[in-house]
């Protein structure tokens, strides 16, 4: 009878330990959905940008020759123009009337981490940073 009980409360400390890591976390509040439209253009937008700094940087330190830096310098910059106009009209346009409590409000971003801030908000919930207005 008694290693039926170890039994058990050893199955259940475990199921309690290994939860967490196989449950996805839902995201905080205030934070932006991965699958929000401007965050994803946001990105593709710093990965654009960082893509033509490490390009000038190995250009100037000899890693790649001129006529391979003249073909990748007009990729990536053709890609971020593109990603830059994508971003522009999605924060254009509305991509659906709001609601509630909301009705009304323009959406807020943290400029530090892109978190979304509510209108009230002077500091972003999720690094600390003051909301510039």
């Amino acid at each position: 009878m008694i290693s039926v009980i170890e039994v058990l409360l050893a199955l259940a400390v475990m199921a309690a330990i290994g939860y967490p890591l196989f449950v996805k976390p839902l995201p905080a509040e205030g934070e932006v959905d991965e699958g929000d439209e401007l965050h994803r253009l946001s990105s593709a937008k710093e990965a654009a940008f960082v893509a033509l700094k490490d390009l000038e940087f190995d250009y100037k330190t000899g890693k790649i020759d001129e006529a391979d830096y003249a073909s990748l310098k007009a990729r990536y910059e053709a890609e971020a123009v593109n990603v830059m106009k994508r971003l522009d009209n999605a924060q254009k346009g509305p991509s659906a009337a709001p609601s509630g409590k909301h009705a009304g409000m323009k959406a807020r971003f943290c400029s530090s981490c892109g978190a979304k801030a509510d209108e009230g908000d002077r500091f972003c919930a999720a690094c600390g940073q003051p909301i510039k207005k």
